[in-house]
């Protein structure tokens, strides 16, 4: 009896320890398929706020480009006024084309073109060999419904240098003015053609486009050439022969489906496909791809453009990233957190609270890392909107420019004629001089206009900081001692030297001094304090002035925002501008009545 209570004893261990296991086994599994399922709700909503936001990238280089095709029509009806007004100077209006056609050829413009009433060449700016302008467009030209339309072209190929094809566009309009022998009537004098260059326009919308990690963003025309990719051999050639000729046993019918089928017939969207390569990367790769077209039609000059051939002339924008970028993270650590918990379940039999604490644990970290990563992709796209509205502005401040240039030209023209003139009372003289240098006056304003718009990279040099420093203050010392203000240089002399740009580094120290000295405008003091802090650089100007509002801090880096009387806005937003190019960030603290201070933060060099 005893013997079998001790077996029947052994029978329900065996039977308790196996109904344990078999618990801790099936709460495993239970754990184990919630936690891969979460993971997969995880994965889906990463990839499409990420493709989401790919897809708000390539909506911005459309709108990029469609604003350069405006910029241009913009100009070409400058054109078309200019000639009325000079329709008895024809040789001011070539003058006009040849200043045009240097200013323009900085926004992808390769030559302007005169044509006669007949499709004759009459000049063109620079000299290329004299082709008639074909018949279609001649006839369009001297249709007089169109005489305040411009007519965008679809890209063609044509014979380049040493006999290579190359990629060329043209947009033009027609040339109304008084008939000589009817002055009240409009007759058709000829043509203003502007041909551009594409892969220019395209290159500078998308060259600094970075989507996660290492995606990129490339664009073709209506006939599914490349206009801009990441790899320069493949611009110009059609997307799909130029990957099987790079990867011939690789189907690409994915691909071609969204390009033929989607973007060039004017849908936007996201999607996959598998690639043969990326960047340095070779193999099967999935890709993420979101793109959208662009529309020539839809810009802010309404009712002016006219596309020949409208439903085959229209270009693509995709931006493209591996998509193990996107969800290799989070594939990583749930491969950790289910082989933790499967140790645990298999090593701490009958601590299953404990295993349940240690999933929850990682599940915390895994949802802390989602949060990270999305926060940085948050940050990354503003910077990329902040960069955009600071280029849309700086275009924006070229057209200003440019729209006040031809009243400018005709106005210094007419009063410079007029000084010509014999017999001219001296009253009248000294007028039109004082018209002529009022000219000459703005015209150097929006020369530095120009300027900003176009900011040099820096070329940048090992150099010592604060020797920099020392060479600025000793530049603005005078005119700080003539307000009876002092400068308190507080430099550490340990310093490394930093790759900048020292040009463009002392326009920024000079900027920084100046708005101090305008701070504070009589007695006090200037601080210039350096020091290294954890591999980098920091660079502070404290001044003793009368600080900043908070209702200005957050506008004080906003291109033409000031609250001076003289002022421009464009001193701090050149600042930010050139701190940026070189890898580094600027920071604003002050408080009112007591003060001011920036600190600009460099990368040292490495």
């Amino acid at each position: 009896m005893r013997a079998f209570m001790i077996r029947l004893s052994r029978v329900q261990i065996r039977t308790v320890v196996t109904f344990v296991i078999l618990a801790l086994l099936l709460l495993g599994g239970s754990l184990f398929c919630l936690w891969r399922w979460i993971g997969g709700q995880i994965e889906q909503v990463i990839i499409t706020q990420f493709n989401q936001q790919q897809l708000m990238l390539a909506r911005k280089i459309a709108d990029n480009v469609e604003f350069y095709i405006d910029f241009l029509e913009y100009n070409l009806l400058n054109f078309r006024t200019s000639f009325r007004i000079e329709s008895g100077f024809p040789e001011h209006f070539q003058e006009l084309l040849a200043a045009e056609a240097d200013y323009l050829k900085y926004y992808g413009v390769v030559a302007v073109r005169h044509f006669d009433a007949g499709g004759r060449l009459l000049k063109s700016f620079p000299e290329l060999v004299s082709t008639p302008l074909p018949a279609s467009r001649l006839t369009w030209a001297q249709n007089p419904q169109n005489c305040n339309q411009t007519l965008l072209t679809p890209v063609a190929s044509v014979d380049g240098a040493q006999g290579y094809q190359i990629r060329r566009m043209a947009i033009l309009t027609p040339l109304y003015g008084p008939d000589p022998n009817a002055p009240e009537n409009n007759i058709f004098h000829g043509v203003v053609e502007l041909t551009i260059n594409p892969y220019y326009i395209c290159k500078l919308v998308t060259q600094d486009v970075r989507s996660g990690q290492t995606g990129y963003a490339w664009i073709v025309d209506q006939d599914g050439f490349f206009m801009a990719h990441y790899e320069p051999q493949f611009i110009g050639q059609h997307h799909i022969a130029v990957r099987q000729e790079r990867a011939p046993s690789m189907p690409f019918s994915a691909i071609d489906q969204i390009v033929s089928n989607e973007l060039l017939q004017g849908r936007e969207g996201i999607s996959q496909y598998t690639s043969g390569w990326h960047r340095e990367r070779v193999g099967e790769i999935k890709k993420l791809i979101a793109y959208t077209p662009i529309d020539f039609t839809r810009g802010w000059v309404r009712g002016r453009l006219q596309v020949e051939d409208p439903s085959h002339n229209r270009w693509g924008v995709g931006v493209v990233a591996p998509i193990d970028e996107v969800y290799g993270l989070v594939g990583r650590l749930q491969l950790a957190q289910g082989g933790v918990t499967i140790f645990f379940l298999l090593i701490l039999a009958g601590v299953g609270l404990l295993l349940i604490g240690a999933a929850y644990s990682w599940n915390r970290i895994l949802s802390l890392e989602v949060e990270s990563k999305t926060e940085a992709l948050r940050q990354s796209h503003e910077r990329l909107l902040r960069s955009e509205r600071f280029a849309a502005v700086g275009e924006a401040a070229a057209y200003v420019s440019h729209e006040i240039k031809n009243p400018l030209m005709i106005i210094g023209g007419f009063a410079k004629q007029l000084l010509r003139q014999p017999n001219l009372p001296p009253t009248a003289g000294e007028k039109l001089q004082i018209i002529v240098d009022e000219v000459k006056r703005l015209e150097n304003f929006l020369g530095e206009l120009r300027d900003f718009t176009r900011p040099a990279l820096p070329k940048k040099q090992e150099v010592d900081l604060n020797n920099l420093i020392r060479e600025v203050v000793g530049m603005m010392q005078d005119n700080a001692a003539a307000n009876n203000i002092t400068f308190d240089l507080q430099l550490d002399e340990s310093l490394p030297l930093v790759a900048i740009d020292p040009n463009q580094m002392k326009q920024v120290l000079i900027n920084l001094i100046k708005n101090a000295l305008e701070a504070i405008e009589a007695d006090g003091k200037i601080t210039l304090t350096t020091r290294l802090m954890k591999d980098q650089i920091h660079l502070a100007v404290t001044d003793t002035g009368k600080g900043i509002p908070p209702e200005v801090m957050a506008e004080i880096f906003n291109p033409f925002f000031t609250t001076k009387k003289s002022g421009t806005g464009l001193g701090l937003p050149v600042v930010n501008k050139i701190v940026e190019d070189h890898h580094g960030t600027i920071t604003v603290e002050s408080t009112p009545q007591r003060g001011t201070t920036f600190t600009v933060i460099l990368p040292c060099l490495s």
